[in-house]
């Protein structure tokens, strides 16, 4: 629903500037279009919104979050979807869906997370997560060989039922364990947790952010570099995919 809201609200911002473009230019014949000018009149709509030039001549694409979209120059034209460098097979628009994802992760306290880190490490991974998915489960099952990878994970509670339901009350009661580590492994094989309520958990802030990444099912995994991997993966198939990367 929160996506939803806010492509809505990228495509009637792309669309109001587009008529305060069109109206700018038909009024005054000599207007010229600069980049100046599309960030000034998208930020004056939208403030929070990153404006920069495509790679298509005349064309700017118009970021809020991870939501991207584009917009001629014009205004005239609104395209939603992805464009591809068709040489390199590089998709460009998820190229700057992976940077909103960096910026958003550096948002998030670390303090916040509950992090399986070994000693020595040189690849970090954000997964969503929750404890009820089996393929979370599963993941989980090889944390100490993901680890002996050099890879530090930190997890982000995503109970994919939403608030108030089990997943979610499992999830605080990971939070609120003395021990977290030993409490998350414990729930990620189906035991029972016992702690007491706490304040300030993080879920609710987790899983809004979690809905900010447009997450659709757990596991999903974001590595440094802000590429989205949905779905399980095994700890040598992870550290090969990480390297792929650098």
């Amino acid at each position: 629903m929160k996506n939803t809201i806010k492509i809505t609200l990228l495509i009637a911002t792309l669309t109001v500037f587009g008529d305060l473009i069109s109206n700018e230019i038909e009024s005054n014949k000599s207007v010229v279009a600069t980049k100046e000018r599309v960030v000034e009149e998208l930020s004056t709509i939208m403030p929070e919104a990153t404006v920069s030039e495509s790679e298509i001549p005349g064309i700017y694409s118009v970021s809020i979050g991870t939501m991207v979209g584009y917009v001629s120059e014009d205004g005239k034209y609104i395209l939603r979807g992805d464009i591809y460098d068709m040489e390199t097979n590089e998709n460009i628009t998820e190229g700057l869906r992976a940077k909103s994802r960096i910026e958003l992760l550096k948002s998030i306290n670390e303090e916040s997370m509950v992090i399986f880190a070994p000693d020595t490490f040189d690849r970090t991974v954000t997964i969503f997560t929750d404890i009820d998915c089996g393929y979370c489960r599963k993941f989980h099952s090889q944390i100490k060989q993901v680890m002996e990878q050099g890879i530090r994970v930190r997890y982000l509670f995503f109970p994919r039922t939403g608030p108030g339901k089990e997943s979610w009350l499992k999830a605080q009661k990971v939070w609120c364990s003395e021990d977290r580590l030993k409490a998350m492994t414990r729930a990620k094989k189906g035991s029972s947790i016992r702690s007491e309520t706490c304040l300030d958990d993080p879920v609710e802030s987790h899983y809004n952010t979690g809905l900010e990444f447009n997450v659709r099912g757990t596991p999903t995994l974001i590595t440094d570099s802000g590429e989205m991997i949905v779905g399980y993966m095994e700890a040598t198939s992870l550290r090969a995919k990480l390297d792929s990367e650098s």
